[in-house]
């Protein structure tokens, strides 16, 4: 990378991560990853949080994807960490906030819609695969955070772009990968993001499929489902209830966290039913 790339970069990172802009303490980030915070502490946390992101958290907490039919709603700030995991709720507070900042930019918004559905995706593909749960949460993980470097680039292109440089499409889809090494670095997010993320290989172990190739994976069904579909996650499913509080459809559980996360118009659930898939015979 150039001296004139890095100092780019350098620029946009610094102007974003002030506390100022992104709405809420950067402290919050650190705090949460000691292993010896109580109850109280993190309870004290939602008022460097601010009211918002306190909000959106505890819709996502909530929500089926979550598993509000069978453990309840969460009525703590400390449940809502416990039951998200801490890191999860890190990189969901440092997206919301570049949401936020955003004001309602329709391509920043889209940027941000298409990590969230990558993150439903690849836990989706990580179980369908054979992955336990904590590799599938690592999928998630690494897909919600995939194009943070985009997201925090397209924001300055729209509020901070100076006749100092031009940040023009192209440079943002060149170097965003950068930026969110930075980001996880930056904020001491888990290591394994970095490889996850940043490969450029479809990854495999000796007979299988690696979690870096899942996420591509998700990225991609992503991206050309947006493409395809005037962006949209497109679903299809002959099951798409909630009604059953112990065996909820999995199409209903994705609607319930795409509501929750107020992203419902990214995403389309369309029914597959018998008489549909008669007519395919």
């Amino acid at each position: 990378m150039d001296a004139e790339t890095l100092a780019v970069i350098d620029t946009i990172e610094l102007t974003l991560i002030k506390s100022s802009l992104l709405g809420f303490d950067p402290e919050v980030l650190f705090i949460l990853d000691d292993v010896e915070i109580g109850q109280r502490e993190i309870e004290n946390l939602k008022d460097k949080l601010g009211p918002n992101v306190f909000t959106y958290l505890f819709n996502i907490a909530n929500s089926a994807y979550h598993g509000s039919l069978k453990m309840g709603q969460v009525k703590h700030f400390f449940d809502v960490v416990t039951r998200l995991g801490t890191q999860y709720v890190k990189v969901q507070i440092l997206l919301y906030a570049m949401k936020r900042l955003a004001c309602g930019d329709h391509d920043t918004e889209i940027i941000f819609a298409r990590n969230f559905a990558a993150s439903v995706v690849g836990r989706v593909m990580a179980r369908g695969f054979g992955f336990h749960d904590d590799a599938a949460r690592k999928v998630e993980l690494a897909c919600l955070l995939s194009s943070i470097g985009a997201l925090m680039m397209t924001v300055y292109q729209k509020r901070y772009n100076t006749t100092e440089f031009v940040l023009s499409d192209d440079f943002i889809e060149q170097n965003q990968i950068y930026l969110t090494e930075r980001i996880i670095n930056r904020f001491q997010l888990p290591e394994y993001l970095n490889e996850m993320i940043m490969t450029n290989a479809f990854t495999i172990e000796r007979m299988a499929i690696a979690l870096p190739a899942v996420v591509k994976l998700a990225v991609a069904v992503v991206d050309w489902s947006f493409r395809a579909s005037d962006n949209k996650l497109v679903l299809k499913s002959a099951e798409i209830s909630l009604e059953d509080k112990f065996s909820p459809s999995l199409a209903g559980i994705i609607d319930d966290q795409f509501a929750a996360a107020g992203l419902k118009k990214y995403l389309l659930v369309l029914p597959d039913t018998p008489q549909m898939a008669e007519k395919k015979h």
